[in-house]
């Protein structure tokens, strides 16, 4: 039975953060990242079935979940800053295996750019990307459209949320021989038959970060792949894990 994962919070960057975490017998530690306005909740299909020699941290963005609001912008930037300071306030060591969903990958993507080193690998769930909303947003329906828009008021604003992609793309570094999964939802209705088509293009773009790269298309899953087909993501993170072992290790694209 794996252990409890401990729940602590700590303030860093002027902000509480709720945290949850499992320190394992390996080394390494797995760095969760939630989507745009989720909370750390939105793991619980995935962490209870994380073997226990893993390593495991969690954690609710400030405003979100039992984690306090912060009065300092809330961009990809300032968040790679809290995760920092809130990994060295927690004691949590790299190296560190990020999975990381939606705009949590802009977060994980830009804080393995500034620390590459310790950085050992990524599993990126339907990830946004840095030029969605020039490729795939024009494609979008226009009720699909509104909608895009009227959810930048759970954390970041639009504003906010742009300058993060931006500085995404300024700072980007090459993973090197770091593995990296990248997870794409499958299912979705035909009037977005193109911006699906446009957004799968965006994620093989990704595949040029890391040497030891593959892609895997949830076929069952909506936006929520950690929901819909958990299993497919505890595969990957695994996938992932024994990949960094073992530099030799190459990547299989999957359908």
């Amino acid at each position: 039975m794996n252990p409890a994962l401990m729940e602590r919070t700590y303030t860093v960057e002027g902000c509480t953060f709720y945290t949850k975490h499992r320190k394992g017998n390996k080394c390494a530690t797995i760095i969760f990242e939630a989507g745009y306005g989720f909370s750390s909740d939105t793991w619980q299909p995935i962490l209870p079935d994380i073997d226990e020699d893993l390593g495991l941290f969690s954690y609710d963005r400030a405003g979100l979940g039992n984690s306090g609001p912060s009065g300092k912008k809330r961009t990809a930037d300032q968040m790679v800053k809290e995760l920092k300071a809130l990994l060295e306030a927690a004691d949590i060591t790299p190296p560190y295996l990020f999975v990381a969903h939606s705009f949590g990958a802009v977060i994980a993507r830009l804080f393995a750019s500034r620390y590459h080193d310790d950085i050992i690998g990524m599993v990126l769930l339907d990830p946004a990307c840095e030029d969605q909303e020039q490729k795939v947003l024009p494609l979008l329906p226009e009720k699909a459209q509104e909608d895009y828009y009227k959810q930048f008021s759970l954390e970041a604003s639009h504003e906010e949320f742009k300058q993060s992609l931006k500085r995404l793309k300024q700072e980007e570094k090459h993973l090197g021989a770091a593995p990296l999964l990248v997870l794409s939802a499958g299912r979705r209705s035909a009037a977005m038959k193109n911006a699906h088509h446009e957004w799968l293009k965006l994620h093989s773009r990704l595949l040029s970060l890391s040497h030891q790269s593959g892609w895997i298309q949830a076929k069952n899953s909506s936006h929520l792949i950690h929901f819909d087909e958990p299993h497919i993501v505890q595969l990957a993170i695994y996938d992932v894990w024994y990949a960094a072992q073992q530099h030799r290790f190459v990547y299989q694209t999957a359908n």
